[in-house]
């Protein structure tokens, strides 16, 4: 175990990393009733766009791997199902409460004084704390929800089949892989299933990050990694829109050969979480006040810095104060051993 161990430092820096880019391409894709922080032509947004689509992909990977890693660490038996899914809701769902909480506070006590209706719908509440909204075509209030949806789904599936992927990891996986792709393509091209708001749209990363855990451990080779990582290329690009699996996939090596530590980054992948929350609050509301008086581009870059900024100092004491709590309740529950 003491290989990956070593390897983690590298997971917490790309985690923080990936938390930026997504409150970057929230930003720069900022718009309300007084119009765009950018036009959707302009030439930054067809720069670096490329660049930033698919940045939420690299959580499923490092989820891959350090669930897989959790599960072997703690001896998981299937026994202990039920106490898996209890420690991941504490550790998911206090944060995620809170949040809404706040969106749901804020945006009332706004629309209050605005002068307009102020019901909160409770079909779309429950939609959004159960990680249901995408099923019932309710609207979520943190754009990021979904994307806890599809991690909640894979606690769901690796918690029944941890056992399986333990004992016959080539084999699992790679089939799973295989069995992804007409999947995904049936589900991208016609009519019949969309598979977007489901597990298997994106089980190629989880796949591929619980392959890179068992390469560093010794137990996958060379070989067998690099077939799973192109079967999940392939079915990404059969299924995914063009650039979304570009990032995730060049952070692969990074993750998989980088030793160094990266202290700033590391720190970073530690709020990231609370990070990834609370981005669009604090930031977005800054560009919802200050996005309509900037007009030159040099303006605009400036206040996507500070929307960064803040972001980062509202959601470090999020951190401190809730995370971190629900940290602790979801550590003091034990597995049955």
């Amino acid at each position: 175990m003491n290989n990956t161990l070593s390897k983690i430092y590298i997971l917490d820096a790309v985690r923080g990393v990936a938390a930026m880019i997504v409150a970057l391409y929230h930003f720069i894709h900022f718009s309300n009733h007084h119009g765009s922080l950018f036009d959707e032509k302009a030439p930054i947004l067809k720069t670096v766009d490329p660049f930033l689509h698919g940045s939420i992909c690299v959580f499923f990977i490092i989820s891959g791997y350090v669930i897989f890693l959790h599960l072997e660490r703690n001896g998981y038996r299937i026994q202990n199902y039920g106490i898996f899914l209890l420690k991941r809701i504490l550790r998911m769902h206090l944060p995620l409460s809170i949040c809404l909480l706040l969106i749901v506070t804020v945006n009332t006590v706004f629309q209050s004084y605005l002068g307009l209706a102020t019901e909160v719908d409770p079909g779309r509440l429950l939609a959004n704390i159960t990680l249901t909204a995408s099923f019932f075509d309710y609207e979520w209030y943190n754009p990021i929800f979904w994307t806890l949806s599809i991690e909640f789904q894979f606690y769901l599936v690796i918690g029944i089949l941890f056992s399986l992927l333990q004992k016959r990891p080539s084999v699992a996986l790679i089939s799973t892989g295989l069995i992804l792709i007409p999947l995904n393509y049936i589900g991208n091209h016609t009519s019949y299933f969309d598979t977007t708001p489901y597990l298997v749209h994106f089980g190629s990363y989880f796949l591929i990050g619980i392959g890179m855990y068992l390469f560093h451990q010794k137990r996958f080779s060379a070989l067998q990694l690099s077939v799973l990582i192109a079967i999940g290329a392939i079915d990404c690009f059969l299924g995914q829109p063009d650039y979304y699996y570009l990032l995730p996939f060049l952070t692969i090596p990074i993750m998989l050969f980088v030793k160094s530590r990266f202290r700033l980054l590391e720190l970073s992948g530690e709020v990231s979480y609370s990070f990834y929350l609370m981005h669009g609050m604090f930031g977005g509301w800054f560009l919802y006040f200050t996005a309509r008086y900037a007009d030159q581009t040099w303006e605009k870059i400036g206040l996507i810095i500070l929307a960064l900024l803040i972001s980062y100092a509202g959601s470090y004491p999020f951190y401190k104060l809730i995370e971190k709590s629900s940290f602790r309740l979801s550590r003091n529950i034990k597995y049955k051993k």
